[in-house]
């Protein structure tokens, strides 16, 4: 049987109706790190995009994604930061590749998460607050927009990047497919809610977004990460929050923290800090 027809009935037999959040939690062990992306290109950058970071006894794992709403505010999931010790929790901008040097290391100082949140069900957003701020130059750190109350339906074309497992569910003896440490970036589009909960996400609500693509979605170490449209310029529109347990298959969509519903959250967040 070939390799990829191996990976992807292996994939199929794995997939169940449980929903699993899209972190890869950390711990002191060496760490592990989107399903049907690519690389962003050498030179190219996604100027929003961080990579949450924690302290391990190995040295920094990435477990998170996030974006840049503000010099000193990250946007990222609630369950990123539930539970998780802060002290040892940073955020690297400026970045392609996981191991590239001339990034910036803020640590974080403090996470508030949003009172409504309940864990795959809704409000699955944070805000961060960092130090030191960052300095923008355009080229490779900036904020992205977040700020449109634009609801977004069913058949919008939508980007995710992150450093997400890639392959429908991780494979032991491919840890070099299954854990990127270039940055990848995949477009799909958004299908409607009543069509999301029609695929197996019944306790989908209106605070949320669903898209889906053909072997192609959000994985383990996506979460927290920015999905964004072209809409006059980029916007982000989600939060990477949950799927099924197999990542990336074309009947299971990824659920999104709906930006626009937590927009008046988000700028007050950052309001109260000046």
């Amino acid at each position: 049987m070939a390799l990829i027809e191996l990976i992807l009935w292996t994939a199929l037999a794995l997939g169940t109706a449980t929903a699993r959040h899209n972190s890869r939690q950390p711990n002191d062990s060496t760490p592990s790190r989107i399903v049907g992306g690519s690389d962003v290109p050498q030179g190219e950058y996604v100027p929003y995009q961080v990579s949450m970071q924690y302290r391990t006894r190995d040295g920094y794992a990435h477990f998170c994604g996030g974006s840049i709403i503000a010099p000193d505010r990250i946007l990222t999931a609630a369950h990123c930061c539930d539970g998780m010790n802060v002290t040892r929790m940073s955020v690297v901008a400026g970045i392609r590749n996981l191991y590239d040097k001339g990034g910036s290391r803020s640590r974080v100082v403090s996470f508030v998460i949003h009172p409504d949140y309940r864990p795959l069900k809704t409000s699955d957003i944070a805000v961060l607050t960092i130090d030191p701020p960052l300095v923008y130059n355009n080229v490779s750190v900036a904020p992205i927009e977040f700020s449109s109350d634009t609801f977004v339906g069913g058949g919008v074309p939508v980007t995710l990047t992150g450093w997400g497992l890639r392959l429908p569910a991780p494979f032991p003896f491919l840890d070099n497919l299954n854990y990127p440490n270039t940055l990848q970036r995949m477009s799909y589009r958004t299908i409607t809610n009543q069509e999301c909960r029609e695929r197996g996400m019944e306790d989908v609500t209106d605070t949320e977004i669903c898209a889906r693509g053909i072997f192609r979605g959000a994985c383990s170490g996506d979460s927290g990460g920015p999905l964004v449209r072209d809409d006059n310029g980029l916007k982000q529109v989600g939060v990477v929050s949950y799927g099924l347990v197999v990542c990336g298959l074309f009947i299971s969509p990824d659920v999104y923290t709906r930006v626009s519903t937590f927009r008046n959250w988000i700028q007050e967040g950052i309001a109260n800090s000046k």
